[in-house]
């Protein structure tokens, strides 16, 4: 775990850097306040050397950071509202997001979230709901003990009580581009599907497993489109406006930053490390992480 350490703070230091010298280079002006921020978390927890996770002081701090700054976190049906009917957002938009699923979700999250008084939408993999299955990235650390459990399906309206809206991440945790086309389409369409049934609504958006550019394909977002979602989320760095596919949403994912550097992802002043999210920035991450022994299914 000491090279998940290291790759953090690599990390940390990297943003930190581009991010001061973007915002000294080039200051950021108002215009910017106007476009959508989604930030994407995974799990919330104060495990020690548990990847993915922003511990849970951190993640209250990061919630109060938001409203010190003057952003306004608004809801799933606010960002549908602005890219269907062109609704305004309010003041400096942001969305709060969660992938995967976990438990922690529900047993940290969202009471910070209730706390602050923020809605926030999760994507859950509907096949490793109730199996007690760990998420295939998850089974090296299972193995060792370090359990990180997900929810299962009555957990499912206990998260919407609580503000956190559950839409869609697909069936198995395998990214679109990895599967048949037929494969693909099973997952975008069947986990909608399901979800409808046991939540007794429409689910409307999706996030593609993984979500760099080399992790889904033109054809899986006409598959989304005809599945009947509106909004579908990436992981590739970058805010949103009214020119943005909404079925390519771009989201920041959101780590246990220092408040400096938090502000300056916040601010676009790290966007272009939105690099690392390309074809090409994903094949050189996947060489990097199997040098430093953190590579992850």
């Amino acid at each position: 775990m000491r090279a998940e350490r290291a790759k953090q703070l690599l990390k940390n230091g990297v943003y930190r850097t581009i991010g001061e010298t973007t915002a000294t280079l080039s200051p950021r002006n108002g215009a910017a306040d106007a476009r959508l921020r989604v930030l994407m978390y995974h799990k919330v927890n104060d495990l020690p050397e548990n990847p993915l996770s922003v511990p849970v002081g951190a993640f209250d701090d990061q919630l109060a950071q938001l409203r010190e700054l003057g952003y306004t976190v608004v809801s799933l049906d606010d960002v549908l509202a602005y890219y269907r009917d062109q609704a305004p957002l309010a003041a400096r938009p942001v969305l709060i997001t969660f992938d995967d699923g976990y438990r922690d979700n529900l047993e940290h999250a969202a009471p910070v979230l209730q706390k602050h008084g923020y809605p926030a939408v999760i994507f859950v993999p509907i096949g490793y709901l109730d199996g007690g299955r760990p998420l295939p990235h998850e089974e090296q650390r299972a193995a060792r003990g370090l359990l990180n459990s997900t929810v299962d399906w009555g957990e499912l309206r206990e998260l919407e009580a609580a503000g956190v809206r559950v839409e869609s991440h697909g069936i198995s945790h395998r990214p679109l581009a990895d599967l048949a086309v037929d494969e693909a389409a099973r997952e975008i369409v069947l986990s909608k599907l399901r979800l409808e049934e046991r939540l007794g609504r429409e689910v409307r958006s999706f996030a593609y497993v993984k979500g760099s550019e080399a992790h889904y394909k033109a054809v899986h977002l006409s598959l989304v489109r005809q599945a009947g979602y509106e909004l579908a989320f990436t992981s590739v760095s970058g805010t949103n406006g009214p020119d943005t596919d909404p079925l390519r949403l771009h989201r920041y994912n959101i780590e246990p930053y220092p408040p400096r550097t938090f502000e300056l992802v916040l601010a676009g002043a790290c966007d272009l490390i939105g690099i690392k999210d390309t074809v090409a920035g994903t094949h050189a991450r996947r060489i990097l992480n199997a040098a430093l022994g953190t590579s992850s299914k």
